[in-house]
């Protein structure tokens, strides 16, 4: 009863759409919580090195620099800043298939994203190399990472590679130099071979 000694009544639809929508809200509580960032480790390395990995092994090589993309000999891309192409290799010895999904290119204070979406996965026993191309800003590249890891929905624990390039603040000028005019030719798809 309502204080002026009124009845309120409810009717069955408004009480079943409010029900809902606290289920609602409960699902996407638990959807959140589900989905906050897991917790990982760096597992840090240099170019040319093996680092151990997710029960894999990753190498990151070639470095390359330029200012346009090109496949076949057309331009698919050009930048005013500068494209990063990283050449990673995977090998999974283990018994389980790795996949690392997610990619970005961090200094001192800046994070670049991956220009493309490719993603570096083996099966046991099999190896794959991959060109990952970042856009950068060629001011801004001092101490050049490329952080690599497996990016899943559910995910409690896991490894994050974080591999030096070799670029520094003594010879970032060189890279820039090298970058001007230069066209880039990414791999269109990740080399799979089996391991001896």
């Amino acid at each position: 009863m309502s204080r002026s000694g009124r009845r309120v009544e409810v009717s069955r639809e408004k009480l079943v759409g409010v029900l809902l929508a606290l289920a609602c809200l409960a699902f996407s509580a638990i959807g959140l919580e589900v989905n906050d960032p897991a917790d990982f480790t760096y597992v840090d390395g240099v170019r040319g090195q093996t680092v151990d990995i997710e029960q894999a092994e990753l190498v990151v090589g070639d470095v390359q620099v330029g200012t346009r993309l090109v496949d076949r000999g057309r331009v698919e891309a050009e930048t005013q800043g500068m494209f990063v192409l990283v050449r990673a290799r995977l090998e999974v010895p283990g018994p389980s298939k790795v996949s690392l999904n997610g990619a970005q290119l961090i200094t001192g204070d800046r994070t670049y994203n991956q220009w493309s979406s490719n993603t570096l996965r083996a099966d046991p026993g099999f190896a794959q190399e991959e060109d990952l191309v970042f856009e950068v800003d060629p001011a801004q590249i001092d101490d050049l990472s490329l952080e690599i890891w497996a990016a899943a929905t559910v995910q409690g624990f896991y490894q994050r590679g974080r591999v030096h390039l070799g670029i520094t603040a003594d010879n970032a000028d060189q890279w820039r130099q090298a970058a001007e005019g230069r066209e880039l030719q990414p791999a269109r798809s990740g080399a799979t071979e089996a391991l001896p």
